[in-house]
Order: structure tokens, then sequence, then C-alpha cells
């Protein structure tokens, strides 16, 4: 019996041996890679038939939702916007250096509103020049954000790229060549919480389907004939209509501006007939600010007088033709 269990364990031994020594020596499979003989290197290194796939870069993309009523894939097939560099540059379309500061733009965490300092305020100057002289480009604004500051809707990025818009809108260019881009970043804010390095300034060639698609999108001007008084204008059927037409035109548009124009007939003096067209203007205004909802920053009152009849002030008829109000729709300058 112990002669049986030390045999029976010498075949033990000998049969885990056996099978270790025929795996050992068997080939790898098809198609299998030995990966303690592919070093990183350059291609030239590897065989020509073998290859490895480059690394995956990823990337943190700018979030861009200010679209002028375009959809993204419509309005922006272009490159990856890169964040602005230190300080404040403006590049032009072919990429020539339009100016270059070292100082840029103040912002604060979590605060729309952004500082220029003095030594940077002929930057408008400078951006205006070159619009005027190069008509068929637009202006793109790189405004960053972060995303460690309050969640806002629209961002952070878009509503400080909003307020050197307007400053270069009232410069004289035309707010459908000047494109947002906000870019969102982790920013590193000083201990007061400011940051100077947040904005770029580049021209592009002016995209024309974008434009047509704005141009598109602006309602036509509305003229409503409520009924006048020496109290001011009297609510009546047109202006309910009015009232509730402009209040869905800006929920679907929220980006656009009214101006409402008072329009007299010329009986009386230029004068006075001026001021109570600004009269109505304001009348109006107020009845849209008041029943429509509308933000009253949204809307401005102007008068036209009696300097654009549209019918003879010589008939009844004609006179109450030309005593009208105007509502029409321009893109936010602020947008």
């Amino acid at each position: 019996m112990k002669n049986f269990l030390i045999a029976f364990l010498v075949f033990l031994v000998w049969s885990f041996f056996g099978l270790w020594l025929y795996s050992w020596l068997q080939p790898d499979e098809p198609g299998a890679v030995n990966k303690t003989e592919v070093a990183i290197g350059n291609d030239e290194e590897l065989p020509d038939n073998t290859k490895v796939d480059s690394p995956t870069i990823i990337t943190e993309n700018p979030v861009i939702d200010e679209v002028d009523s375009l959809s993204i894939s419509e309005a922006y097939k272009e490159e990856f916007i890169s964040p602005p560099s230190q300080g404040l540059k403006a590049k032009g379309d072919s990429g020539d250096i339009i100016f270059m500061y070292n100082e840029g733009f103040l912002i604060q965490k979590n605060s729309p509103e952004v500082t220029i300092p003095k030594d940077l305020v002929d930057f408008k100057y400078k951006l205006n020049t070159y619009a005027v002289e190069h008509p068929e480009t637009e202006l793109h604004i790189t405004s960053q954000y972060s995303p460690s500051e309050n969640i806002d809707s629209p961002n952070l990025g878009i509503k400080r790229g909003r307020a050197v818009k307007e400053i270069l809108v009232n410069m004289g260019i035309p707010t459908e060549r000047i494109v947002i881009k906000p870019f969102i970043t982790q920013i590193p804010f000083e201990e007061d919480n400011s940051f100077k390095h947040s904005f770029e300034f580049a021209f592009k060639p002016i995209n024309e389907d974008r434009i047509q698609a704005l141009k598109k999108s602006i309602p036509e001007t509305k003229t409503v004939y409520p009924k006048f008084s020496y109290q001011g204008i009297m609510v009546n059927e047109e202006l309910i209509a009015l009232q509730q037409d402009v209040s869905e035109i800006i929920k679907e548009n929220p980006n656009l501006h009214l101006e409402v124009i008072g329009h007299t007939d010329n009986v009386g003096n230029a004068i006075d007939n001026y001021g109570k067209g600004l009269e109505y203007a304001r009348q109006l205004r107020w009845f849209l600010v008041t029943k429509a909802g509308i933000d009253r920053n949204k809307i401005t009152a102007v008068s036209k007088g009696e300097s654009e009849p549209i019918a003879g002030n010589g008939t009844v008829k004609g006179r109450n033709l030309n005593r009208r109000l105007e509502v029409k729709f321009y893109l936010d300058a602020n947008d």
C-alpha cells in the first residue's frame, strides 16, 4: 500500500510538469500581441505591418449658446475656439494683429459687469476702424466664463460679451456683424475674485447665411390706428390685438428690440406735432410694458411728427391715415 501511494504521487508530479511544459512550448494565438515587445516610440521603430492608434485627446469644448436665431449646426460650422490669451488681443481676418495689450478687461466672479481700464478705451476705435475698412467681415467676441460661477441663463460669458458688444454697436459697428462666442473654462480668479484676461477679438469672413437668417427672423413693422383724444390714445381692439402679437413675438424672439414711432397730421405747427407724436409713442410704450409684459428697456419711444405722411393732409381721410403709431422690430443692441 505504501509503495502504491508513492508511485501515485510521482505520477501526479510528472503529470503537472508535462502539462506545464506543453503549454510553454505552444505558439502564440494568431493576432495576439506580446505587449512586452512593443515599445512606445516613433513610427520608424515599428514594423511596417504594425499600427498603433493615435492617443485620444479630450478637449473641453466651448459652450456656444448664442446663435442669433440659428441652430448651432447652421451658424457655427467652424474650428475649435481657442481660449483668450493673456492681456487683450484683436486679430484681422487674415490673422494679422490689430492690437495687443498686456492688460485686459476686468471681470468679477459671478458678475456680468465688465470694467475697461483707461489705457484700453481706444480698443473700440481700432475695432470700428477695421470694421469700416473691411465691410466683408464680422467681429467675433470670445468671452470667458467659469463652471465654478453661478449658473445663469444666458450664461455669464454671453452677458459679459453683450456688455462689450453694446459699446461697439454705439461706436457704429452694425449689431448683425458682431457675434458673441462664450468660452467655458476654469478661470484662475485672484483672491479678490477678479480676472483680467477673459476677452479676445477676431474678425472673420462674414457669414451671409447667418445675416440673411437674422433678417428673415425680424417681423415686419406693425401700424396701428388707436383712437386719439386730447387726453391721449384710447385703447381699442387694434391695440389689444397689437399687445397680443407683440407679446408672442418677444417670447419667440427675446433678442428683439422695439421702436414705437408716433406720427401726426400737419394740423398745427411742426414743433407741437413732434411733441404730440412723442407723447403718443410713450403712451403706447407704457401700454406694452404694463399689458404685454415687455421689458421697458427693450422699447424705445420716438416721434416723426408730421414729417412722414403716407397720405395727403388735405382731406379728413388723409389726416386720419397720417395719425398713426408704428412698431418696428430690431435686433437688440445688447445681444
